[in-house]
């Protein structure tokens, strides 16, 4: 049966049993700062997409619950962000977490019923802005209507001038009263709220909630951890900006940034393989021999794939093991060598599919020579084909036709869903 990589579970007596990418001491360090401190504080957690962030988020929550008795909210503003207005999927957060914690603290659901009227202030001041950010250039709107928005928003907008003491105090009374919340929470220690997926946030609902949490929550005890791929980001920041420089932007709103690395794809890699019973597979077929490592192509290569593309990898070779014929092997020197091609081959598919797409063998290897000086990755995957695959095969009519067969049991895999 194939099956897909699930998401690890969570033990609630051994947080990091499941984990196979050695997060604890990094997740123990960065609760030690963030517990250090009582200013208001904004980190985010950068790792391109796929990398593992939203599992390394929630073991980070689990670790603060059990090792350090700390409060932390989760969630995801992808998921929330058809709200439109990120106050209210934050205050909805809040909300839950207090009902499901403090079902019985009458004194903090006041504090929360009267921050919520405070928030309702707020959201209704926004809206104007709001409704024109969201149909600039979307809604092909007639004359008389956009005239007729335009004169509401300017005619607010007055309103807002003439009252911005008014407003003022409706912000200064929101953080007060927030802040006692987070007092009444815990005296001693910060409230963690995790942002998942911002990245993947419509441009706009991502630029108005770093807004919301530079102007609106920024108060002591308060931390906030962003999961974010930040070129990503930025590049959303972009398209309603312009080509800005995004890195200033983003420090207006971000205190520190921490890169996550996955310096153990290895272990990663070794578990899927272990996963799948790949090797118990193939030694029953007697495909390959008992000492074969094949991972060896994809460790190779960990430190340029995510954890997500290492994954489509594992399942598209786990269907080609079982689906290929076994008479093929026999045309190889080496049985083994036909999974070294085909791993070449799935990582040239992941990270240059624009490389991969659509071409036969003699199309592909000239497309990747024009490729080798790109990038790193480009180059790192070239010089790898030249020293382990090509070298193997002095006959190019021999590695062309091998290349070809292999590209069309890559191509069978694309049937299915991942």
């Amino acid at each position: 049966m194939i099956e897909k990589n699930k998401a690890i579970k969570i033990e609630e007596n051994d947080i990091f049993a499941n984990d196979k990418l050695s997060r604890e001491n990094t997740i123990r360090d960065l609760s030690n700062l963030l517990i250090s401190t009582n200013e208001p504080f904004v980190l985010s957690i950068d790792a391109s997409w796929g990398s593992g962030k939203t599992t390394f988020v929630k073991l980070w929550k689990a670790y603060l619950k059990k090792e350090l008795d700390v409060h932390s909210i989760y969630f995801s503003a992808w998921e929330d962000d058809f709200s439109k207005e990120p106050l209210i999927a934050i205050m909805g957060e809040l909300h839950t977490y207090i009902q499901n914690n403090f079902p019985k603290n009458k004194n903090l659901h006041k504090k929360l019923n009267e921050l919520k009227d405070v928030s309702g202030k707020i959201i209704k001041r926004g809206l104007p802005a709001l409704i024109k950010g969201a149909t600039a250039g979307v809604l092909d709107l007639d004359r008389g209507i956009e005239s007729a928005i335009s004169a509401v928003t300017e005619s607010v907008a007055k309103e807002l001038i003439e009252s911005y003491e008014h407003d003022k105090a409706i912000t200064i009374k929101f953080k007060e009263l927030l802040h006692q919340i987070i007092e009444q929470i815990d005296m001693d220690n910060p409230l963690i709220i995790f942002i998942d997926e911002l990245d993947r946030c419509r441009p706009l609902y991502a630029i108005e909630l770093l807004e919301r949490l530079k102007h609106i929550f920024g108060i002591e005890k308060l931390v906030f951890v962003l999961s974010i791929d930040k070129k990503q980001l930025s590049e959303s920041i972009k398209s309603q900006y312009g080509n800005i420089d995004t890195e200033n932007y983003l420090r207006r709103f971000i205190d520190l940034e921490y890169k996550l690395n996955n310096f153990s794809s290895r272990n990663f890699i070794t578990f899927l393989s272990t996963k799948y019973n790949f090797y118990q597979d193939l030694n029953d077929k007697q495909y390959v021999s008992k000492n074969y490592n094949y991972i060896e192509v994809l460790s190779t290569f960990s430190d340029i794939l995510s954890l997500r593309e290492i994954e489509e990898i594992f399942l598209r070779l786990n269907i080609i093991a079982r689906t290929i014929e076994a008479s093929y092997y026999l045309e190889f020197e080496n049985p083994s060598d036909i999974f070294n091609l085909i791993n070449f081959l799935l990582i040239v598919k992941v990270k240059l599919i624009n490389v991969y797409d659509g071409k036969n063998a003699d199309e592909l290897l000239l497309e990747l020579a024009k490729q080798r000086e790109i990038s790193n990755t480009s180059r790192k995957i070239y010089e790898y084909f030249i020293s382990n695959i090509q070298s193997k095969y002095t006959n190019q009519d021999v590695l062309l036709d091998k290349i070809n067969f292999a590209i069309k049991k890559i191509d069978f895999t694309d049937g299915f869903q991942y």
